[in-house]
């Protein structure tokens, strides 16, 4: 593996090479979800992942997979205590096939839900992370990638399927990786296609996770600063769809973020600039002024119905 993150590297000018082999990882996992037919007809890509790799290009590297459960309507009627034993079993069929790919490729994961080493289930099975275990050939330590799965969700524009990128999507050095690296050739020069949300989806749904999340991350914004750019979002028009969806989650969390101690003055990428593989471009700080007054009133308009 080492050889081959060296080339990679060598062929993109990526410096930081732990998390190109980690962006290695990701994308193997990607492909196989993509073929197998439980994921291909239950769930959805969403996040920043998804938005690297199927709309914006690699501006920056992401250390997760994140998706949505489709099939809402499953769950309409249902009591709290059904719901919960539907989900048991969704979860269970998840972990399995996870623990079958990590074995085929030498990782480490075990589908044993009361191991919190490789699963958490939070808000009444509602939510599933899974890590599977892997000993960095770059970093020589132990590192993990990430699997998240919303299983209760709303949804607010039709899904798209798109062919996800990879790292060499742009670098045509197809002939030269098949010669050197035939074992891994076919699975990263691989652009499986894939359900995953609009972009304006992931847009509302970042906002929303800005609101109630514990603690700031740049990287949000940074995503929000580009998907508007590209789609020239107006705040004010997708106003009633990020509150809609971050009303939806209040069902369940409560938490609203005191974004009125959020200084603009002391926003740092911090750790997360290791993650940039490009500059944000102009008019961010503009953005950034404008974005934070703008989840100001939503956060007042959200307290204020809490009452």
């Amino acid at each position: 593996m080492i050889k081959l993150i060296d080339y990679l590297a060598s062929k993109t000018g990526i410096e930081n090479k732990s998390l190109l082999e980690k962006d290695v990882l990701l994308h193997m996992l990607l492909c196989e979800l993509s073929e197998n037919p439980f994921f291909k007809n239950n769930l959805v890509f969403k996040g920043g992942t998804c938005l690297i790799k199927c709309y914006l290009g690699y501006y920056r590297f992401s250390e997760d997979l994140d998706f949505s459960w489709v099939k809402q309507d499953e769950f309409e009627g249902k009591s709290q205590k059904e719901i919960r034993r539907i989900l048991s079993k969704k979860i269970s069929e998840v972990t399995s096939f996870l623990e079958i790919f990590s074995k085929k490729n030498n990782l480490d994961f075990k589908a044993n839900k009361s191991d919190k080493r490789y699963i958490e289930i939070g808000g009444s099975n509602r939510q599933l992370t899974c890590k599977i275990w892997y000993r960095s050939a770059v970093l020589n330590i132990e590192q993990f990638i990430k699997i998240q799965i919303n299983f209760v969700e709303i949804f607010q524009y039709p899904f798209k399927r798109i062919e996800t990128k990879s790292v060499l999507t742009n670098i045509d050095e197809s002939k030269e990786l098949s010669f050197l690296f035939p074992e891994y050739a076919e699975i990263i020069l691989k652009h499986p296609k894939v359900s995953c949300y609009d972009i304006r989806e992931i847009f509302t749904e970042k906002v929303r996770a800005v609101l109630t999340r514990r603690g700031i991350k740049a990287r949000d914004f940074i995503d929000l600063f580009l998907i508007s750019k590209k789609e020239k979002i107006n705040l004010k028009t997708i106003k009633f769809k990020v509150l809609e969806k971050t009303r939806f989650m209040m069902r369940y969390q409560k938490y609203i973020q005191n974004l009125k101690d959020f200084r603009l003055e002391k926003f740092v990428l911090g750790e997360e600039e290791k993650l940039m593989l490009r500059p944000i471009g102009n008019g961010f700080g503009k953005f950034l002024k404008n974005m934070h007054a703008f989840l100001i009133q939503l956060a007042e308009e959200l307290k204020s119905e809490a009452v």
